[in-house]
């Protein structure tokens, strides 16, 4: 099953030429000197071991991968004008996958604690995307499931946290004249209760559901001073997908133009363009930043690039497609990373420059 996202996004083979035009382009801060040199090498090197991922197997990818995303994310910071030239040159993974990953096999991949420390390449580069750093434990299946098309194959005792859907209203739909629109789909567990609800008539919000979702919307920054005149409706849940309830809230948010001189948040301001497609993603500390989709790979790829390297009997327990319900999901990701990974790299590159 193919989505219509999926059929507008561009393929590997064109992105990697994308990526290698940037390198005599020399976006953003990248212009000279060492930082240049270092985005050069760096994305040379992540083509070069996203390349060998592709010919491996599941008992070696995530080592590749893992290192290739973490040279893309030097090319990032190196190129990034929010990083200083004392900070740009990155050290030390920062970030900690809470130690427990020899009994992942018995204890499932998604009870992983995954945290981003206070100084490193995973802090760097989050501040290069002014992308929440992850400055609190998150359970790996919380972070898998932010993942786009992951649900496809979901890991054992799945996350709760909810990525939303987000695509641009129609300039002819209503809302406050002169005030950008966008339209949001959302389904979150806190509000299945009215969305369930035989006695509430189609298409009308009561006084609970609405702070029940003031409150559920307040952990997606992005989503700040929204406003709705109030045509949410409830439409079936589709397009081939899995989804236990069968339905969706789906509201237009309206978003006051800020005062004479700011220039308004953009669509990708709001929702990182992922295959195509836009969401919006919460925020995973006190930091007040949303998560962002090339930082989630990141935290996803770092303990099963350990554990294939560190724990190899674990690893090959986990893969076992014929023994463990994880393998199919870990079988899903990794060729999912080799296609999502370099697109995230480009869009972050090109918004840098």
């Amino acid at each position: 099953m193919v989505t219509y996202a999926e059929m507008g996004a561009d393929p590997p083979t064109q992105i990697w030429q994308a990526l290698r035009a940037l390198r005599s382009q020399k976006p953003g801060a990248a212009s000279k000197g060492d930082r240049l040199a270092t985005f050069d090498a760096a994305l040379e090197q992540a083509e070069q071991l996203f390349m060998a991922a592709v010919q491996a197997g599941t008992a070696t990818q995530p080592i590749l991968l893992f290192y290739g995303l973490s040279q893309m994310g030097r090319a990032i910071a190196a190129a990034s004008p929010r990083l200083s030239n004392k900070e740009y040159s990155l050290t030390g993974h920062g970030i900690s996958d809470g130690g427990q990953l020899q009994g992942a096999a018995e204890q499932g991949l998604a009870q992983l604690m995954i945290c981003g420390e206070k100084r490193g390449a995973f802090p760097g580069v989050a501040r290069a995307l002014d992308a929440s750093p992850i400055s609190k434990a998150v359970p790996l299946g919380d972070l898998w499931d932010l993942l786009p098309y992951a649900e496809r194959f979901p890991l054992p005792h799945r996350g709760n946290l909810k990525r939303l859907d987000l695509v641009p209203a129609s300039p002819y739909g209503g809302g406050f004249e002169g005030d950008e629109r966008v339209e949001l789909q959302l389904l979150p567990p806190d509000l299945q209760m009215s969305v369930e609800d035989p006695n509430v008539v189609p298409g009308e919000i009561v006084d609970k559901e609405w702070q029940l979702l003031r409150d559920f919307l307040e952990n997606y920054p992005t989503l700040k001073g929204w406003q709705t005149p109030g045509n949410i409706q409830r439409v079936p849940y589709g397009h081939g997908m899995s989804n236990s309830h069968g339905r969706w809230l789906s509201l237009s948010l309206s978003f006051a133009r800020p005062a004479d001189g700011v220039e308004p948040a953009s669509i990708p301001d709001r929702a990182p363009a992922y295959h195509g497609a836009q969401y919006v993603y919460p925020s995973l500390d006190d930091g007040g930043q949303p998560a962002h989709p090339f930082m989630l790979w990141w935290a996803v790829l770092y303990p099963l690039s350990r554990l294939a390297r560190y724990y190899p009997n674990v690893w090959m327990k986990l893969t076992s497609i014929s023994n463990n319900p994880h393998a199919a999901p870990i079988e899903f990701i990794l060729r999912e990373a080799i296609r999502a990974v370099p697109e995230l790299a480009l869009r972050a590159l090109k918004r840098l420059s």
